[in-house]
């Protein structure tokens, strides 16, 4: 009887076996889609929008096109919105939360941590889906961030940004015996590494922690201590070894500089991409052209804020040196325009009262005085062209989202859009206002939707008052 029970389940189970199959294959095949119609698509590089559908299937965009038949998928009505990309913002401070001295007593890294999370979050409810975190301890965020485990966009991430003794990463006292770590550096936002050998370490330290590309100080900056704006950081073999090793993992370096000594010898080193330099000369922007290398502007940090407002915490110098950066701010862009270097936007923001203006940020360009820089332009260098950048830049082993697109919608991109009232194309200025920006979408997940009324299952609200705080 044993035996006979045994056969006539064998039996059964190879019975059932291929039906089986068959069913997990279709459902395996079956995917979720969500059709957003009566909308115009811009697709982050054409001059203008045109009327169009979208259709996603997951978290990537299916097709788009007008007149999209999609049976089985769920309907979103733009309301006459335009739809573009979402934002991108290529240089951020996630961790520096409060400026470059404020764990020496103030806050320690749980603190910083806690931040970082709500700064994460804010940054994508304002409409940016992906950010380069540039110099700070993200590693860990960005993994939690880029596995759905909290709320943001996504991260690519340096980890601590490399510099000398005395340069722009090392935010210590004054009095610091040789070799001494301060907080910041404890905690690996900065990493302070001299030598040939010492730089080689670093770099690979922080690939090692899981860092998309790595951030090298090459002159002296404004929001720091001990390192004049005049002056050069790292010698040629130490700025080599350190390309050597973004190479080694098919990434790329970087650099933190304003001005020419430093940008050439960066150029020397074989560096790809590069901060700031907003006192460069032209001789060095058509360098920089003919080298094909990325140049990312901080229009709001550089002109705005350094025209007089500045933070609480800068010292008499920190505003020397800003107001040298706001004279260079005024002409700098424009030379790079007009010698066709490759630009990309990032706004340099970091604290809650600077946060806010990563979005401002995107819109400065057209403020300025006598600025050639068009509304399509400020959209381009806050969609496709970083898209552009990090998918030249950042190698198959480093690049999490190597698999699609970014700062596009076209077949096969990843679904990271947003829903306008209005178009930034032709106003970028609109995006100011919370309330024009309707719709959120990153990997496929809807963030905001003010398209259905609140009382709608698919409802989700935008910033409270509070502005730090939202309606889920």
């Amino acid at each position: 009887m044993m035996k006979s029970k045994i056969v006539v389940s064998l039996a059964a189970t190879a019975s059932l076996a291929l039906p089986l199959a068959a069913q997990d294959k279709k459902e395996e095949e079956k995917k979720t889609q969500i059709l957003i119609t009566n909308v115009s698509v811009w697709d982050g590089i054409a001059e203008k929008p045109v009327a169009a559908d979208v259709l996603i299937e997951d978290n990537k965009i299916k097709t788009v096109g007008k007149g999209i038949k999609a049976a089985e998928a769920n309907v979103i009505d733009g309301k006459g919105g335009v739809v573009t990309p979402g934002l991108i913002d290529m240089h951020q401070h996630l961790l520096l939360n409060g400026g470059t001295t404020i764990m020496t007593d103030k806050k320690d890294a749980f603190v910083q941590g806690a931040h970082a999370t709500r700064a994460a979050e804010y940054l994508l409810r304002t409409g940016f889906t992906t950010i380069r975190d540039i110099a700070g301890n993200s590693m860990g965020l960005k993994k939690e961030v880029n596995a759905g485990l909290l709320p943001g966009p996504r991260i690519y991430s340096s980890g601590g940004a490399l510099g000398p003794t005395g340069g722009h990463q090392d935010w210590g006292g004054g009095n610091d015996p040789v070799g001494y770590s301060d907080y910041q550096e404890r905690n690996y936002n900065t990493m302070t590494a001299d030598g040939p050998e010492g730089v080689m370490a670093a770099a690979r330290h922080n690939f090692r922690g899981g860092a998309d590309f790595i951030k090298m100080m090459a002159g002296g900056g404004v929001a720091s201590t001990f390192d004049p704006l005049e002056m050069t950081q790292y010698s040629p073999s130490e700025m080599k070894a350190i390309v050597e090793v973004a190479n080694e993992y098919r990434s790329y370096v970087a650099i933190h500089a304003y001005h020419d000594d430093s940008y050439n010898k960066a150029m020397d080193a074989g560096v790809k991409c590069y901060e700031h330099g907003f006192l460069v000369s032209e001789e060095v922007v058509k360098r920089m052209a003919k080298e094909g290398v990325w140049w990312s502007w901080q229009p709001h940090g550089s002109y705005t804020t350094f025209a007089g407002g500045f933070p609480d915490w800068f010292t008499p110098d920190m505003r020397r040196k800003g107001a040298m950066v706001y004279e260079g701010s005024q002409i700098v862009p424009e030379l790079m325009k007009k010698h066709g270097v490759k630009i990309f936007l990032g706004s340099d923001m970091f604290g809650w009262d600077n946060w806010h203006n990563a979005i401002v940020n995107i819109t400065t360009p057209v403020t300025m005085p006598k600025s050639t820089f068009t509304s399509l332009d400020c959209m381009k260098m806050a969609t496709s062209l970083p898209g552009q950048a990090l998918r030249e830049l950042t190698g198959p082993a480093t690049d999490p989202f190597k698999e699609s697109k970014l700062g596009v919608l076209e077949e096969g991109a990843w679904a990271d859009l947003l829903i306008w009232k209005g178009d930034p194309t032709e106003d970028v200025k609109l995006i100011l206002e919370e309330e024009n920006l309707l719709f959120i979408m990153k990997d496929g997940v809807s963030f905001k939707n003010l398209l259905v009324e609140p009382t709608h299952k698919s409802f989700r609200g935008g910033l409270k008052s509070s502005g730090h705080s939202w309606s889920l």
